[in-house]
């Protein structure tokens, strides 16, 4: 893999995720999300179903958490339940009989043409589904799939050629993906602070691509070469993170790595802690500053004197996590917690692409 090209990657997102969401501000883009909107009431829409691989179905967990979010209480003008499957998992132990007129499938491919996406277009279709229930998350509009529903249903992310599959196209997608959610579960879908905090998100991303290097130079110096294994751990919509994450790791470092929520990891793995552990804490709302600082305090003082760089957009966890010398914390201004991992992939992506280089993996 060759270093300049990926960095150059990695600087263009702010431009590709501009030009999505003038894409979704425009006339055309704005068609298409109320029509989506519409579509839900008129076709008696009460289930979502999210379809992807790889990192088309992590991007998907945000939607989950926003739709959610939204539905909880009960009061709701909506009532939808969503859910997220992988692709295969739903090709392989689908019933058939399960697919109904009440659900709208969300099929989510950079390329479209993916074998399993198409496959499940094709058994969708041969199941007599409406097809004003099938759209497409796609940035390629004249793929198999994009062809295959209509027009109005595809909905497009905008990144060119990328070094490593996903580094643009999963950050766009999320983003894609959240308006989608807003049009699924919101009367307004964009109103102007929701423009204007994507605007801050899109310049906070590009400022932070002309820094990169002291910011991860810090990250590095504090964790140090000394482990062969990175945990990433989240909860809520920055699981997302966490689990494309320790894929970009393994891609980009060739280091063992996994995504893990704070539940999972406090039940079992906890015990692997030693001197040498090291994790990246990826926290993106404040439900749950205790049991936050419950699992810092367990790696770097109760069991171990791991390590551990938390990434935030809260103050209090910030002021509380710099309190302990084994924590380096990077707090970031994105408020909105499904906006928030956006921005906490890019800053992985640098520190794992300064990794890899450090390990001769990339030239």
């Amino acid at each position: 893999m060759n270093f300049n090209s990926i960095l150059n990657d990695l600087l263009d997102i702010p431009k590709t995720l501009l030009k999505s969401l003038n894409y979704y501000i425009s006339e055309e883009g704005l068609l298409k999300l109320k029509r989506l909107s519409n579509l839900i009431d008129s076709n008696k829409i009460d289930h979502i179903l999210f379809l992807g691989h790889s990192y088309n179905y992590f991007a998907s967990i945000v939607s989950l958490y926003y739709i959610d979010s939204k539905l909880r209480y009960g009061n709701h003008f909506r009532r939808i339940k969503s859910l997220s499957q992988e692709i295969d998992e739903f090709l392989t132990y689908l019933n058939p009989e399960k697919v109904n007129k009440n659900t709208l499938y969300v099929l989510i491919s950079k390329s479209g043409e993916s074998i399993q996406i198409k496959q499940a277009i094709d058994f969708l279709i041969k199941c007599n589904l409406p097809i004003d229930n099938i759209i497409c998350v796609t940035s390629n509009i004249n793929s198999y799939i994009g062809l295959k529903v209509n027009k109005l249903n595809v909905f497009p992310f905008f990144s060119e050629n990328e070094e490593v599959v996903g580094s643009k196209s999963y950050i766009n997608e999320l983003l894609c993906l959240y308006l989608i959610s807003r049009a699924i579960v919101e009367k307004n879908i964009i109103p102007d602070y929701v423009e204007e905090e994507i605007r801050q998100l899109i310049f906070e991303i590009k400022f932070y691509g002309s820094d990169w290097e002291f910011h991860t130079r810090e990250f590095v110096n504090f964790l140090g070469q000394d482990f062969d294994f990175l945990y990433f751990i989240s909860k809520g919509a920055s699981l997302s993170t966490a689990y494309q994450a320790a894929q970009t790791c393994l891609s980009y470092t060739k280091t063992y790595a996994e995504g893990i929520s704070i539940g999972l990891f406090l039940h079992g793995p906890f015990q692997i802690v030693d001197n040498k552990f090291r994790c990246i804490l990826i926290i993106g709302d404040e439900t749950s500053i205790e049991e936050t600082l419950e699992l810092m305090n367990l790696i770097t003082k109760k069991i171990g004197t791991g390590k551990v760089i938390l990434i935030n957009n809260s103050r209090e966890l910030s002021s509380l996590g710099r309190a302990n010398p084994n924590v380096y914390v990077f707090e970031h201004t994105t408020k909105d917690s499904y906006l928030a991992p956006i921005f906490e992939i890019v800053v992985i992506q640098y520190l794992l692409l300064n990794q890899a280089k450090r390990k001769g993996i990339v030239f």
